[in-house]
């Protein structure tokens, strides 16, 4: 008989309860796959005894040890069977009923799960406060227009993803971390290692299948979820992004006649408004934002505009103006050498021409 069998380390009373009941119904544990297990029936089933792996890195301390424990083991009638998740997979030896390896619960959480279930926690939220610092220090270090992922459905997927690996991984560490109060209390009243639910259980031990699964959906999101086209025109190059949010066109223009830069931003949700419009902003007053998103031209002050839009501001700088301004769902950002960029008539007549290359782009590439 093969069956799914795969436990972690914080999850050992579970596999020792299903062998344990395994046994008393005449199966006898044959061999361990990656995510299964053999088993062969049997008139009396030899016992099995499960336990947190130790001493398994490759130092020549560690390795005697192992060697010393596992000896000590097979004296007492236990021979290893195998070592998966983990954990060790003890079984007794032909023609014996040898007693538990461990018997007493206060010494199996001194000697075994207090450092093991440390140690399992610890990895979880490793990854969790890793991945935060850095995100966090990314973001600090780069202020990036994190708002432009809402326009390309395939950098919204590869954010959920992640944040769904994060909620995994958080899940899985605060488990251990109340299992493991859970067993000090047993250990303190002098009571058995308590077992966790079997179905939860197995779950825990499908988790690297679930994280195979999201790095291939990340991946593919990576390859196929992107919506971003670029179009190379006469002048300069325009690129579009479409996406359940909103849309997006940018065009910049680098000629004798004049650098041009427009930025449009058809929102279908209200608080995106608001967010862009703040950000493109506040860009426009820091000096390292403005180098890293290519604005040639230092720090400005922004005026605000009445052109007869919701909301507008106005800014000068050297060489050019620009303008930032908000109508309905939509914000739009234009940067010019040799257009005045405050006659309504002017940016009415820039953004008419953006929408209609955009859509011609679009259709061409169709067709």
């Amino acid at each position: 008989m093969t069956r799914w069998f795969r436990y972690t380390a914080e999850d050992v009373k579970a596999a020792q309860a299903e062998l344990d009941e395994l046994a008393e119904q005449g199966w006898e544990l044959a061999e361990l796959g990656i995510f299964t297990a053999s088993f062969r029936h049997a008139e009396q089933p030899r016992r099995c005894w499960v336990e947190p792996a130790r001493w398994t890195s490759i130092r020549r301390k560690d390795e005697q040890a192992r060697t010393d424990y596992l000896a000590l083991c097979e004296e007492a009638g236990w021979n290893l069977l195998d070592e998966a998740g983990g954990l060790f997979y003890f079984q007794a030896q032909p023609d014996t009923d040898p007693a538990p390896i461990q018997t007493d619960g206060s010494l199996e959480w001194e000697d075994v799960l207090k450092k093991s279930l440390w140690n399992q926690a610890y990895t979880f939220f490793y990854l969790v406060i890793y991945w935060v610092a850095w995100s966090a220090g990314r973001f600090f270090l780069d202020q990036p227009r994190v708002w432009e992922m809402f326009f390309s459905n395939g950098a919204m997927l590869v954010q959920s993803l992640l944040l769904l690996w994060l909620a995994v991984n958080l899940y899985l560490g605060m488990r251990v971390v109340r299992y493991r109060k859970k067993c000090r209390r047993a250990a303190e009243a002098g009571k058995p290692m308590p077992a966790p639910g079997r179905k939860a259980a197995r779950f825990r031990g499908a988790v690297p299948l679930v994280y195979i699964l999201l790095g291939a959906a990340i991946i593919l999101s990576f390859l196929l979820g992107f919506d971003s086209k670029r179009y190379n025109l006469e002048d300069g190059w325009l690129t579009t992004e479409r996406s359940v949010l909103g849309e997006s066109a940018e065009y910049r223009e680098f000629s004798k006649k004049g650098d041009l830069w427009l930025e449009s931003y058809d929102c279908k949700i209200s608080w995106l408004v608001g967010t862009i419009c703040g950000d493109l902003r506040a860009i426009e007053g820091d000096e390292n934002r403005l180098h890293r998103y290519f604005h040639y031209h230092g720090p400005v002050e922004l005026t605000e505009t009445d052109l007869g839009y919701d909301q507008a501001w106005s800014y000068t700088w050297g060489g050019g103006n620009g303008l930032i301004f908000r109508q309905g769902n939509r914000v739009v950002h234009m940067e010019a050498e040799n257009l005045d960029l405050t006659d309504r008539t002017v940016v009415d007549g820039l953004l008419d021409w953006l929408d209609q290359a955009a859509c011609a782009a679009e259709e061409n590439m169709i067709a």
